[in-house]
């Protein structure tokens, strides 16, 4: 379903009405709206705004015409045998030219009874890379060949001796939030300046939580709703912990 709004009531200063497309059938429904809660990355952000005149009316979504996202490969493969892994995740650098990296071992991640498991004699191992417009272009065959060869060093003889049964992958253009020099205050907060019944959700969302990515996505929808219905700001939310010192000597 892909959704875009089609009510403005300028005088109250709110979206009205939210109009519903069905991508298969085309079929259209129209509501009405008394709150919006945007939950989308840095890339759609940007699209809305970009598509709605109505919407780049107001600079503060005009400020969201900066965000972009950058693209992922996802990949995971299914070995014949158990590897040895140290760390269920890990950070991973200079395997291909400008791109990141990071490694998971799904059986310690998720355990032996995962879903994802079903079925599979031997390791799970999921390579993502980012800022990977360069990989997206190649064949399947070519991208499941280079994501062996790099775990082959980063596990050493185990997985060299070990062979591919089974690979899935995913491509996501543009996909995932870019955070670059300035972008901060491009970012919008969890309650909008432009419409009173408009709020964000999402890890491109300011937050003085201080949670990341999928956990800071969660808090701010959290957020959004305690606003929606004025709880407390930190209603549901675990605080994090203080900052570590040299966080917080970095900070201050």
């Amino acid at each position: 379903v892909w959704c875009v709004c089609v009510g403005f009531n300028e005088k109250k200063g709110e979206i009205s009405g939210i109009q519903c497309i069905n991508v298969e059938s085309g079929d259209k429904s129209i509501f009405d709206s008394d709150s919006v809660v945007f939950a989308v990355g840095a890339k759609a952000l940007s699209l809305f705004t970009k598509n709605s005149p109505e919407l780049a009316k107001h600079a503060e979504f005009r400020e969201f015409a900066n965000l972009r996202g950058t693209s992922v490969l996802a990949t995971r493969i299914y070995l014949d045998r158990h590897v040895k892994t140290e760390f269920s995740a890990n950070a991973c650098w200079g395997f291909e030219e400008g791109v990141g990296m990071t490694m998971f071992d799904i059986r310690k991640l998720h355990g032996d009874n995962a879903q994802a498991l079903v079925g599979a004699p031997g390791s799970v191992l999921e390579v993502d890379f980012y800022y990977a417009n360069s990989m997206l272009v190649l064949d399947d065959e070519s991208i499941v060949t280079k994501v062996k060869s790099h775990l082959d060093k980063i596990c050493g003889d185990d997985c060299k001796q070990a062979k591919v049964i089974d690979a899935a992958i995913v491509r996501i253009p543009e996909g995932v939030n870019w955070y670059y020099p300035g972008s901060y205050s491009k970012m919008p907060s969890v309650k909008s300046g432009a419409y009173s019944n408009v709020f964000f959700a999402g890890d491109i969302v300011k937050t003085r939580h201080g949670s990341w990515s999928q956990e800071k996505a969660f808090v701010t929808g959290v957020e959004a709703a305690n606003t929606i219905l004025h709880r407390p700001n930190g209603s549901g939310i675990i605080p994090l912990s203080d900052d570590e010192l040299h966080v917080s000597a970095g900070r201050n």
